[in-house]
């Protein structure tokens, strides 16, 4: 099992080293295309998509995984493509309506709240096929669906940038790239099943949706204020230390963020399949968690300690003086990073032991601690520290509480 194990993560992070280098590649080229004023206001527009991109499966997709001995796979990727056609169109009409009545949403978002319905869809069914890979332990051509992602989107936005489009040329090249990394992913599932998919019947579908209930009543929240708390920086950043702020934090997060999310994910989509397998036949998956803990606590120390040391020079000896102070905001944000890397993957255990009451509790308390964060500093320099620390202490109650779900009948 531990072979079987390893290798599959093995398998899996070959294909997203793939990704990973072609979307901190991509910056490179990026950066001397757009400004930061531009990549801020970007990023600012891409905040709004993906809170909404949370919205639209209500998170049925995380039901493949829910530890229950039932096969309602089929039923599930039925209900997540209806609900994401529905709430895509529901919340591009929400946009466009509260645009009339609030002048606090960016002027950016009102301009592309189109676009925008057609990247949130994208991501949507994206994130579900993604997991029905996982699902299928197709994990050689899930790494590859990552590299197809990422190379579809730099591709459209250096292009974007090359004909100098500025802004919308960013969101177009976005949404381009995201549909067609999707549509190839449909490509690889075998037609038959995905016509049975769309023929299951639709009381199957309806009795599948209130079966598994607790995932858009309780996960959905969960995750909505976790990715409103992750994507929140970025839109305060810009409404009170200006768009130039914004763009030097994104970069600081896309260079980091990028490969810890993607090495992170790795391990997810490996450690989820084998945990929710040993969860159903036993009960606990405490032995896979306590591995896997260790793995990542020693695979992520060697290179934050280096950065810790060279960040602000390699930031400008990559990027140029320009982005100097994306190192500065890097080493300040390494706390929240390393052990983002260590305790995400982890924390799916809240998912499998269907614990999903506790998980809201801590995503409401991190979103209330970095609103805090943000809202109270008067100094960018201050908030990011205050946002940083408070992150990691976060995630170290995050540990404990996936820990316990993890032992399960044992605890």
């Amino acid at each position: 099992m531990k072979r079987i194990f390893f290798s599959r993560i093995c398998n899996v992070l070959i294909g997203t080293s793939g990704a990973q280098l072609i979307s901190l590649g991509v910056m490179l080229i990026l950066v001397r295309l757009y400004s930061p004023e531009e990549l801020g206001a970007f990023n600012v527009w891409l905040s709004f998509a993906t809170i909404m991109a949370v919205l639209v499966t209500g998170r049925y997709e995380l039901a493949l995984f829910s530890g229950e001995a039932n096969d309602d796979s089929k039923s599930i990727v039925k209900l997540v493509l209806l609900t994401s056609i529905a709430l895509s169109i529901l919340g591009t009409l929400s946009i466009a309506i509260a645009s009339s009545f609030f002048e606090q949403i960016p002027p950016i978002v009102k301009s592309c709240s189109l676009v925008m319905a057609i990247v949130v869809f994208g991501m949507g069914v994206n994130k579900a096929l993604l997991s029905l890979l996982v699902f299928q332990q197709a994990f050689n051509k899930l790494g590859v669906a990552r590299i197809a992602l990422a190379a579809a989107i730099a591709v459209a936005q250096v292009l974007a940038g090359y004909f100098a489009l500025g802004v919308s040329g960013l969101i177009y090249g976005q949404a381009l790239g995201v549909l067609l990394a999707t549509l190839l992913v449909f490509f690889w599932f075998d037609r038959s099943w995905l016509r049975a998919c769309w023929s299951e019947d639709i009381g199957n579908v309806w009795g599948v949706a209130y079966r598994y209930r607790n995932f858009p009543k309780i996960s959905l929240p969960s995750s909505l204020v976790n990715t409103v708390a992750s994507q929140l920086p970025v839109i305060l950043i810009a409404s009170r230390f200006g768009a130039e702020a914004a763009g030097w934090f994104a970069l600081t997060v896309k260079m980091m963020g990028a490969p810890v999310t993607l090495l992170a994910a790795s391990v997810l989509d490996v450690f989820k399949e084998q945990a929710a397998r040993d969860y159903r036949a036993t009960g606990s998956c405490r032995s896979i968690f306590l591995r896997t803990f260790v793995v990542l606590s020693l695979l992520a120390f060697p290179p934050f300690l280096l950065f810790w040391w060279l960040g602000e020079w390699a930031f400008v000896f990559v990027f140029g003086s320009e982005w100097v102070e994306s190192g500065k905001y890097a080493i300040l944000l390494i706390p929240m990073f390393y052990m983002r890397f260590v305790v995400s993957p982890l924390s799916y255990t809240i998912y499998i032991a269907q614990k999903q009451g506790m998980d809201l509790i801590w995503q409401l308390a991190l979103l209330a601690i970095t609103a805090g964060c943000f809202l109270q500093a008067g100094e960018i320099v201050k908030a990011l520290w205050w946002y940083s620390v408070s992150y990691a202490i976060m995630y170290v109650l995050y540990f404990l509480m996936s820990y316990r779900c993890a032992q399960g009948g044992s605890s």
